[in-house]
């Protein structure tokens, strides 16, 4: 299932049928834009044996794209994500081996089950616990088996979920890999951080970046899939910022309860000179549940009223923002902070949310991050109001 982007699925499945499918490419977009939805797409395509063309309409035009025909022996095998020819690898949490053979049981079937999940429903957050590196003996054991011929003479791909997280060693194997192109071999990576891929790795790909969906195609899917009421669906879908697994995180939360705290943050952050004790009393109160998710979805709100501010200052209008219902604390906001670096209080944030993911304790990141923020913020004003 592939939500939205006929554009880009039009131009993926064009590849197979004229003969031109790159040995490498570079998916780049967020997770819950559909990067790794559509590099499944993409595989399962490659190795379909019945392909059928279809047309769609994408913004009144008409763009006709190839599709498996999810009844052959390879679709059968694709759904499940068992197929021989398709190759799915991800960073394998810390521990003494070497390659996902080695893995232990309960660490193989955490694999197993996310790999069914995904299969079904490739928006579903996708990585094992703990796991932080893609290695090279993982690099290595893809080499070996790229040397060997496909198991069904056919199309082979493998796919690099978040290839960012090659490990230093891993990328200088894995360069030579792509040096050394393999027939019937494509090599698909995502990532969400590209300016942490070597660049002579990404040089040798063919770059493709997805977008965020249409704000619509997120109403749709949250209308159509999770029964949410329509004019729900369409406040999240605002929020989401066309990313599915965030509009699906907000679904299950109480997002303005979520929503209200992560602003009392910045407010306690941006308050006078002694700011640091009710800035360390919000903070406890919001860490007090250890919840890696709900600490992301804070910094997500966070980082949504800081482009909120940035749309505010650069249109002069609140017509485009996610905090619809915010508008009068957001002009407020602008009037005092909108000249501000804001692009680096975002960096700020972005930041927090990978050491959030590194398993970095909550209290010392909020606490860093908005003090960072407050510093960014009163260096071009010295009056807040949120």
């Amino acid at each position: 299932m592939v939500i939205g982007h006929l554009t880009i699925r039009s131009r993926l499945s064009k590849m197979i049928p004229d003969g031109r499918i790159p040995h490498a490419m570079l998916f780049v977009g967020a997770d819950g834009y559909g990067t790794l939805a559509l590099a499944l797409d993409f595989a399962r395509l490659a190795v379909c044996s019945n392909p059928r063309t279809v047309a769609a309409a994408d913004s009144g035009a008409h763009a006709a794209f190839t599709e498996a025909c999810g009844v052959c022996r390879s679709c059968v095998q694709t759904s499940t994500l068992q197929h021989p020819d398709v190759t799915i690898l991800t960073a394998l949490p810390t521990g003494k081996f070497d390659s996902e053979q080695d893995l232990p049981d309960d660490v193989l079937e955490e694999l197993s089950a996310q790999l069914r999940t995904i299969a079904q429903d490739p928006y579903e957050p996708f990585g094992l616990r703990n796991a932080m590196q893609i290695r090279i003996s993982q690099i290595r054991n893809l080499k070996r088996s790229l040397s060997l011929s496909s198991v069904q003479a056919g199309k082979r791909i493998v796919i690099v979920h978040h290839a960012d997280e090659m490990n230093t060693e891993a990328s200088n194997a894995f360069l030579k890999t792509l040096e050394e192109p393999h027939l019937d071999v494509t090599i698909i990576l995502t990532t969400q951080n590209p300016v942490r891929i070597l660049p002579t790795i990404s040089s040798r790909c063919q770059e493709l970046f997805v977008p965020p969906l249409a704000e619509a195609d997120v109403t749709d899917y949250l209308v159509n899939h999770h029964d949410c009421p329509i004019e729900e669906a369409r406040v999240v879908a605002r929020f989401a910022d066309g990313d599915i697994i965030r509009a699906r995180s907000f679904l299950t939360e109480d997002m303005n309860a979520e929503r209200t705290e992560a602003l009392n943050l910045l407010r306690a952050a941006l308050k006078g000179q002694k700011y640091r004790v009710a800035l360390a009393d919000a903070i406890q109160l919001s860490t007090e549940v250890k919840d890696q998710k709900r600490i992301l979805r804070l910094l997500q709100f966070l980082a949504l009223w800081i482009r909120d501010t940035q749309l505010v200052e650069s249109s002069g209008t609140v017509d485009i923002v996610a905090n619809i219902d915010q508008t009068e604390a957001l002009q407020k906001f602008s009037a005092s902070f909108g000249t501000a670096d804001l692009a680096l209080c975002l960096t700020s944030v972005e930041r927090a949310s990978r050491d959030i993911r590194r398993n970095v304790s909550p209290s010392l990141v909020l606490l860093t991050t908005l003090v960072d923020i407050r510093r960014i913020l009163y260096t071009t004003r010295q009056t807040a109001a949120v």
